[in-house]
């Protein structure tokens, strides 16, 4: 490949807005094996700071080489916006410091989300201040809001989102829709109008009222243009699917004598994945996973394809599931369900007792599960088997499975060989406690909890780390193009500066010649783990790490230490999966590959897909905050203790320690004080008393109010037994070499001895 480097820079910083890799690849002429040094040229310009990349796989101007900063803009339900600039890349001192604040008069016909192009024109009140010039690409073209009636021909829409603080004039909505006054409504944007005017639009779908079973999560899925129900063009494809044995079994490996099982949630619907182990020597086994044969189904340019690509992925908001394809075939056709011969590609992988793959092969495969576990289930057994001696009589509910005792170990025994080969490598346990919304048997709330991990989840994940990775080298090694999950490394500075952040809490990041490495990562997260709050500090850690996509270009993955890594085990409710499913079919089958090198389809695939796992996790995320607020409504008024986990210069984000969510004590509700945030933004410290409010603190705090619909939990600090009030702690001020005095605090003796009553 030969390009001209300072050509491809003119051409990138010249441009009036940001060029797409698809561009730059047919400018240059960039074909086949070329495509992968192109890019990693790109990654380099980059790096160098002599080319920015924005929104996905685009590239412009680098900020700073000018007085325009790119970005992606956040507005404030108070109006007003900021853009955080990426200064990693730049050369010399940044024009600034801290973020761009966009004044709501400056904002133009820029909306929160959007990818825009902003001038730094001045300092406002000591802070960078900006003016939009130009929107690069808007993230809403459809809103959620509250419709009511104006006159005869227009009405308005009020947005449901806090950030969107611009109504929405719509022309009389069809009669057909029945939409009435105070209805939820879905809108098309016909036109970006400039602030403070009202945007304008056309109501295209009622979605219900406040008082609707389900309504608030049905919002949160529209608001991100989420749609549970299929397109009829696609149910009538998926209408035609079917079992064809005579056809569907040629050239299939049978697997049906041998015994096969999966393990799952309890509520599952849907079965991606089944396992089978043979024990073949002293520390050595030959594990098959077997993951259901989606693309035998689904195949390309079809309706149903072309929607799968669109979703991208299942989606699971608490009380329901949004599946990436219709139910007949994630629940019947594709679903691995016990008893029932079913369609799989098989991975047989022979490991040692180092967690070494010592041979692998791939089949188009057909199997019968002969059980279906839960989680609980096997961790259950597990517990039983550990403490039972030999004479111990069997619990009753383990009768049903007994003769599948010996797989059930074998699996776990490999499965910690596995897990100890990762992390010997340099993989990073990055297990966060997920919080889990209970309901009853009307739908209702009943319980919020940290879902629990046990060492059955462990088992079925690192047989399915391992598949993952086998089939991505395997791939590789055959010169296949695929969608690789990748992790980048963890840039370095980012690291550097957090290493003294966590030295307040006792966590030594120190690196050597090599600087910080994935061990020094890991130790800090074991570290963290013995605090009272360790998943707080462990959440900060791994907020310092980048994000895992989906890429063409294979860059490893930083957080699993593995060179050569893809997504290849759930293709029910991931399209990656259904690529490399394709690519590796095509390889078993000895036919033309699916996906050429040369092309493009990789490309936007992995971009449009990591797209799309976004939004999904921003859906979920959400759906758990309504509903946890939904629970905690009637314990308005109440005390309970929590931890602060965030903390920002406007206040503290506090977690519940007896429920996993978080509401905020704004800073000005702290009357003892003025406090100010500190230089590394982990702590609140009051300017008269030096008290300080540091992040992963437990404290005791009041709820004073829950608002479900602005999603806000307003809390105020209280004192109890183990936090002395803050009129009680005595100043001491002391002059230092500098002349400036300094303010230290002290609790009296007596401050935590509280009076009985």
């Amino acid at each position: 490949m030969h390009v001209d480097e300072k050509e491809l820079i003119r051409e990138i910083v010249q441009a009036k807005s940001p060029i797409s890799l698809q561009f730059l690849t047919r400018r240059f002429r960039i074909k086949g094996d070329d495509r992968r040094a192109f890019r990693m040229l790109l990654a380099e310009l980059e790096h160098q700071g002599k080319i920015a990349r924005v929104s996905g796989k685009n590239y412009t101007a680098p900020s700073g080489r000018s007085s325009l900063i790119l970005g992606r803009l956040e507005v404030t339900s108070r109006g007003f916006g900021f853009i955080r600039p990426n200064w990693t890349n730049l050369k010399g001192k940044p024009p600034f410091e801290g973020d761009l604040f966009i004044a709501a008069r400056d904002l133009g016909a820029a909306l929160d989300g959007d990818i825009v192009r902003a001038e730094y024109i001045r300092s406002e009140r000591g802070r960078p201040s900006g003016r939009i010039q130009e929107v690069l690409e808007h993230a809403h073209k459809r809103v959620v809001g509250l419709y009511q009636a104006t006159n005869a021909r227009e009405s308005t829409v009020l947005p449901r989102s806090s950030r969107l603080d611009r109504r929405v004039v719509v022309t009389k909505p069809d009669p057909a829709l029945g939409v009435s006054d105070f209805d939820w409504v879905e809108v098309e944007i016909t036109e970006f109008t400039p602030a403070p005017q009202p945007l304008l639009g056309k109501v295209i779908a009622r979605l219900g009222r406040d008082e609707d079973r389900g309504i608030d999560v049905l919002l949160v899925l529209r608001d991100r243009g989420i749609i549970e129900e299929f397109p009829k063009s696609v149910e009538a494809e998926v209408e035609q699917l079917r079992f064809d044995w005579s056809k569907d079994l040629a050239g299939r490996t049978d697997y049906r004598k041998l015994p096969t099982i999966t393990i799952d949630p309890k509520t599952a619907k849907d079965f991606d994945d089944a396992l089978s182990i043979e024990v073949i020597g002293k520390d050595r086994w030959r594990l098959y996973v077997h993951i259901a044969d989606v693309a035998h189904f689904v195949r390309q340019g079809t309706a149903l394809d072309n929607e799968a690509i669109e979703r991208s992925t299942s989606v699971y908001p608490t009380d329901r599931v949004v599946p990436m394809l219709p139910t007949k075939i994630s629940n019947y056709l594709c679903s691995l369900v016990p008893h029932e011969d079913r369609l799989a590609v098989t991975a047989v992988m022979e490991i040692d007792g180092a967690g070494h793959i010592l041979n692998m092969e791939f089949h188009n495969s057909v199997i019968h599960s002969a059980y279906r576990f839960a989680y609980e289930q096997v961790q259950e057994f597990f517990d039983w088997h550990d403490k039972a001696g030999k004479d111990a009589v069997r619990p009753a509910q383990m009768e049903p499975f007994e003769s599948l005792d010996g797989m059930l170990l074998a699996l776990r025994a490999v499965a910690r060989k596995l897990r100890q080969m990762r992390f010997d490598r340099g993989a990073l346990d990055l297990d966060i406690p997920q919080a889990t919304v209970i309901f009853d048997d009307k739908g209702k709330v009943s319980d919020l909890k940290f879902y629990p991990r046990f060492e059955a989840h462990q088992l079925v994940e690192e047989c399915m780390l391992i598949a993952n990775e086998a089939v991505a080298t395997h791939l590789t090694k055959k010169d296949v193009p695929l969608l690789y999950r990748v992790h980048e490394v963890a840039d370095e500075d980012r690291l550097e500066r957090l290493a003294p952040v966590l030295r307040i809490f006792g966590i030594k990041l120190g690196g050597g010649k090599k600087g910080i490495t994935p061990h020094d990562l890991q130790a800090a997260l074991d570290k963290a783990q013995e605090l009272p709050a360790g998943h707080i500090v462990r959440r900060l850690i791994l907020r310092a790490l980048k994000r895992a996509e989906y890429d063409p270009v294979n860059v490893g993955h930083f957080g699993l230490a593995s060179e050569c890594y893809c997504h290849f085990t759930s293709p029910i409710r991931r399209y990656p999966d259904v690529v490399v499913h394709r690519q590796l079919k095509s390889l078993i089958e000895r036919k033309p590959l699916v996906y050429a090198r040369d092309e493009n389809d990789l490309d936007g695939l992995g971009e449009h897909t990591s797209s799309r796992e976004r939004r999904a996790q921003e859906a979920e995320w959400e759906a758990i905050a309504l509903k946890s607020l939904e629970f905690m409504k009637p314990h308005e008024g109440e005390e309970m203790d929590g931890y602060i986990a965030g903390v920002q210069s406007f206040g503290l984000f506090v977690e519940l320690a007896e429920y996993p969510v978080e509401g905020m004590i704004p800073r000005m509700s702290l009357r003892d004080d003025d406090y100010d945030m500190d230089d590394d933004g982990i702590q609140l410290v009051g300017r008269r008393t030096g008290r300080r409010l540091r992040l992963a603190d437990r404290i005791r705090v009041r709820i004073d109010k829950i608002d479900i619909f602005a999603q806000q939990m307003n809390l105020s600090l209280v004192s109890d037994d183990n936090h002395a009030p803050a009129a009680r702690i005595r100043k001491t001020v002391k002059r230092g070499n500098d002349g400036h005095e300094r303010r230290f605090t002290k609790a009296p003796k007596h401050a935590s001895k509280r009076r009985k009553k």
